[in-house]
C-alpha cells in the first residue's frame, strides 16, 4: 500500500531553509525561544475536562492522551495540542474530520492543513493541532517551525498508509479523504451516510471525491459479513463499484 506520511517531512520551496536531516532553521535551537505559559495533560476519559462536547468523537477514534501547551514564541501566542491516538489510521481519521477552511493543503508537510488561524498535521499515531492567535493568510513560518520541533521530539509510532483498494481513485488527501470509525465520525464527516449505516457497529469507512468521475465514493470495511450483506441490500446495483471479503466500494 502507498505510504502517505513518512517521518521525513516534505516542505515547500518557500521553507527551503529547513534542512531535511533533522536540523533546525537559521534560528538554531529554538527551545530557548519557546516560553511555556501553561501545559496540561489528559488521559482517556479525562479529555472531558479539556473540551465540553467533542470528547466522545475523539474517544471513538481511540484517543489515548493529550498534551496541551500554551506558548509564547517570538512575540506571538500559540496553542499546541498533541493527541496520541490508538494508531496511524485513528490519528489520520480524527485529523480528516477537522480539515476545513484550508489555505494550503498537503504542502507544508505531506499531510497537512493550513488555515487562517491553525496548522494541522499527523505523524504516525499522533495528531497535531497548532492554533495561532494572530490570523495569517500567508504561511505562518513560525507555526511550521513549532510543529516541526514537537514532531521531531515525540515518539510517533507507525506510518499511515492509504488502503490499496482506493489508490487509483484518490489523488488529493486533506479536505477530500475522510475516515470514520463510528456514528459520531459519520455524523461529523459525512452525515448523508447516517441512515445507510444506522444500527451498524465495528466498521470503518473511507469517504472521498473521485476526481476522475466527480462522484462521491465510500470504502466500507467490517469483519461482520452480515453487515456487508445488509449494506449491499440497501445499495442500488449501479452504486456498487468493487467488493472483496470484508469490504465494499460504492458510489453515493
Amino acid at each position: 500500500m502507498r505510504t502517505l506520511f513518512k517521518i521525513a517531512l516534505l516542505l515547500v520551496a518557500s521553507f527551503s531553509f529547513y534542512s531535511l536531516n533533522g536540523q533546525s532553521g537559521p534560528s538554531g535551537d529554538i527551545s530557548e525561544q519557546i516560553k511555556i505559559k501553561r501545559e496540561r495533560t489528559f488521559k482517556g476519559e479525562a479529555l472531558y475536562g479539556f473540551m465540553n462536547g467533542g470528547s466522545e468523537l475523539y474517544l471513538e477514534y481511540g484517543f489515548k492522551d493529550l498534551r496541551a501547551i500554551d506558548i509564547s514564541f517570538r512575540g506571538n501566542d500559540y496553542t499546541v495540542e498533541i493527541y496520541k491516538m490508538a494508531g496511524p489510521e485513528e490519528a489520520f481519521g480524527i485529523y480528516s474530520i477537522h480539515t476545513f477552511g484550508m489555505l494550503y493543503a498537503d504542502t507544508l508537510f505531506e499531510i497537512s492543513c493550513h488555515s487562517l488561524m491553525q496548522l494541522q498535521t499527523v505523524a504516525g499515531d499522533t495528531y497535531y493541532s497548532l492554533v495561532f492567535e494572530t490570523p495569517s493568510k500567508e504561511v505562518n513560518s513560525d507555526a511550521v517551525e513549532l510543529i516541526k520541533y514537537y514532531i521531531e521530539r515525540a515518539e510517533n509510532q507507525g506510518e499511515f498508509e492509504l488502503p490499496s483498494e482506493i489508490n487509483e481513485f484518490v489523488t488529493s488527501v486533506s479536505g477530500n479523504l475522510k475516515l470514520m470509525m463510528g456514528p459520531l465520525g459519520v455524523m461529523a464527516g459525512s452525515s448523508e451516510l447516517i441512515d445507510l449505516l444506522k444500527n451498524m457497529s465495528n466498521y470503518k469507512i473511507w469517504v472521498f471525491k473521485d476526481e476522475n468521475s466527480a462522484t462521491s465514493k465510500a470504502l466500507f470495511y467490517t469483519k461482520d459479513e452480515n453487515s456487508i450483506t445488509h449494506l449491499k441490500s440497501l445499495l442500488a446495483p449501479s452504486a456498487l463499484v468493487l467488493q472483496g471479503k470484508g469490504w465494499l466500494l460504492f458510489d453515493f
